[in-house]
């Protein structure tokens, strides 16, 4: 039984096909809408997915008392996001490569763990699923792009770690078949497992998604309908094994007040950045904050996962 929520797969390829042709058929139309796609999907499913984190601690140590879990998860997300906001702060480049690789995993491990495939297996796909995606993003569709952002965050160029590379196009062709080549590899070595057949096309769909679309709409895309709402779905039914009555619902209600906070630190962002006039600058800051909002989201998100069958 996979650990993470697979109800909505059908939908999720079928919404991946029509952003793609979208993307494809009107791309200046897809440019120009690409930014408010984003904060659609940051508001309405991205932060409150992770705005659920203190309660799934909380029902994961159900012998503690009430006082003893709030201190020590209000006491760890603290001190998580102080050290890699100090990280960010002092050494930059350092705190990018360790939401890259955070990221590689994360997206990865949700999306993996959706098989019932042996523990090697997942984490083939694991990492191969996190580098397909997050390698087209920085070098898909408009690295140049891109790459001003990192700039902007770190100091460096992206693009000057690939100028070597020609064509250029060998780039996101290897990264978008790094993830469909070890989805291959595994059900050739695992003929009795057989996952669904949305599953085939969901490991074409993402990567040509990253490969092909512009590089902000199709991570909106794959972070809303992927990624965030099929962890809200899964955190709901590990929630439903603790014996809770829950809902998308009371998911919201329940994540209201820190979305509500976090969506004030957007709002501070984005006027200071508009009094600046520089949209790099308003995207590097934003991916600074949801960086430093993720780790410990990540090791939540980990306990979650070591806990579902207990």
């Amino acid at each position: 039984m996979s650990k993470t929520h697979t109800g909505h797969t059908l939908q999720q390829v079928l919404t991946g096909v029509f952003a793609l042709l979208l993307n494809l058929l009107f791309p200046d139309f897809i440019e120009s809408i690409r930014y408010g796609v984003l904060a659609i999907v940051i508001l309405v499913i991205g932060m409150p997915h992770g705005a659920l984190d203190h309660i799934i601690t909380y029902q994961s140590f159900p012998n503690q008392s009430k006082r003893t879990k709030r201190l020590g998860f209000y006491g760890y997300y603290f001190l998580m996001m102080t050290a890699y906001g100090l990280l960010w702060l002092w050494f930059p480049l350092g705190g990018f490569l360790l939401f890259l690789l955070i990221t590689i995993y994360h997206f990865g491990r949700a999306d993996a763990e959706r098989f019932d495939f042996d523990e090697s297996s997942k984490l083939l796909l694991t990492f191969t699923r996190g580098i397909t995606i997050v390698g087209l993003i920085v070098y898909g569709s408009e690295p140049a792009y891109i790459s001003r952002i990192v700039e902007v965050l770190t100091g460096y160029n992206s693009m000057a770690l690939v100028a070597y590379i020609k064509p250029y196009f060998w780039i996101p062709l290897i990264l978008a078949a790094v993830y469909p080549l070890a989805y291959a590899a595994v059900l050739l070595f695992t003929p009795n497992k057989t996952p669904s057949t949305l599953y085939h096309i969901d490991a074409i769909i993402v990567p040509v998604l990253f490969a092909l679309g512009d590089p902000i709409f199709a991570f909106s895309i794959y972070f809303g309908v992927w990624h965030s709402y099929n962890h809200a779905q899964t955190m709901l039914r590990y929630l439903q094994k603790k014996q809770h009555e829950v809902s998308m619902k009371w998911f919201y209600q329940k994540t209201m007040l820190l979305s509500l906070i976090s969506y004030a630190g957007l709002a501070v962002l984005y006027v200071i950045t508009e009094a600046f006039g520089d949209m790099y600058l308003l995207l590097a800051l934003l991916f600074v904050l949801i960086s430093v909002l993720t780790l410990p989201h990540i090791f939540v998100v980990e306990m979650m996962y070591r806990k579902f069958g207990s």
